[in-house]
This record gives C-alpha cells, sequence and structure tokens, in this order.
C-alpha cells in the first residue's frame, strides 16, 4: 500500500493500492487520522493553520482546518466522550476555584478584590459548562374568545359597581338582603 499526497482531497491524502491486492480504506483512514491528529498538536501549540498546511502537506490552510475540525468531531462523536471532557474541564475549573477562594473570602488579604473577581469567573464558568444559566421558561397562554369575554366582563364589573338605586317617586328604600 502506497499513499501518496492529493492536493484534490481536502486530507491531503490519498491511498492506492501497489500490487491491486487488497483494500486501501483502512490505511488511508488511519493515515488521514495520524495527520489531523498531528495537525490538532501543532494547533495547540499555537501554530497557524498555514503552518499546520506547511508542515503536514494540507493544500491549503481551509483544508487543514476542516480536517482538523472533523478529528475532533469524531473524537467527541459519543456523549460519553462529551461527558468526559465536561467532567475534566469541571475538574480544572474546580481546582482553580480552590486556588483563589481563600483569598477570595479573606478580607484582609491584600489581593482580595482581586481573587473575588476571579473566583466570580471561575464560577461564571462552572454555570456556563453545565448549562446552569439556561433561560427561565416562559409559557405564552393564547385566550379562547369565551375566556376573554369572561375577563372583560369581570373587569367592567369591577370598574362599574352594581349600585342600588332608591325609588324617588315611592321613597321606599330598597329591601336589605343578608348576606
Amino acid at each position: 500500500m502506497v499513499q501518496a499526497q492529493d492536493s484534490s482531497e481536502p486530507t491531503g491524502v490519498r491511498g492506492r493500492t501497489s500490487g491491486g491486492t487488497g483494500a486501501t480504506g483502512n490505511s488511508v483512514s488511519r493515515a488521514r487520522q495520524r495527520k489531523a491528529n498531528s495537525a490538532i498538536a501543532l494547533r495547540l501549540a499555537g501554530a497557524t493553520w498555514a503552518e499546520i498546511a506547511l508542515s503536514l502537506g494540507y493544500p491549503t490552510p481551509r483544508q487543514a482546518l476542516v480536517a482538523t475540525e472533523k478529528a475532533l468531531e469524531k473524537q467527541l462523536d459519543s456523549p460519553k466522550d462529551r461527558e468526559k471532557m465536561r467532567n475534566l474541564a469541571n475538574a480544572r475549573l474546580e481546582r482553580l476555584l480552590r486556588g483563589v477562594w481563600p483569598k477570595a473570602i479573606d478580607p484582609e488579604s491584600p489581593e482580595h478584590l482581586t481573587a473575588i473577581t476571579r473566583a466570580r469567573d471561575l464560577i461564571a464558568d462552572h454555570r456556563k459548562l453545565f448549562g446552569l444559566d439556561a433561560p427561565t421558561e416562559v409559557v405564552v397562554h393564547n385566550p379562547t374568545q369565551d375566556e376573554l369575554e369572561a375577563w372583560a366582563t369581570r373587569v367592567i364589573e369591577a370598574i362599574n359597581p352594581n349600585v342600588v338605586e332608591y325609588d324617588i317617586i315611592e321613597g321606599d328604600p330598597p329591601a336589605i338582603e343578608a348576606g
């Protein structure tokens, strides 16, 4: 099996057999994965996409970026992987928070205000990590015509109380009902 650089492939690797024996899919897939993992490592080390493309043989910086994103996507494909990453990030944030917490709660510390700011930032990152900043659920009710009419009737009755008037001509007050 021989692998060759191929600028028409987004990963820059094309596989072919040397004698027509066997499938090349697994070998090419592994080569692409190794190349993408190298791109991830270079990017984490601070390399630009142009530098990554040049050093790993990607035809363009854009293709290096696409291959790297696909490799990262595969790594985080399952919910278990995401949960592991979330737990790792949580542990890191907690460790950082434990480091600033004593200064943040000690008003006598000269770094008290700075530590409070750092602690608040770390707590905010925790909230984001676990989705605790999700908006409150708002339920919008669309009333029916009958509900609107009943409401309007209650409002009108509240504004215009039921007033009992005396009969002026006869002069008798109305009978008072016991309630």
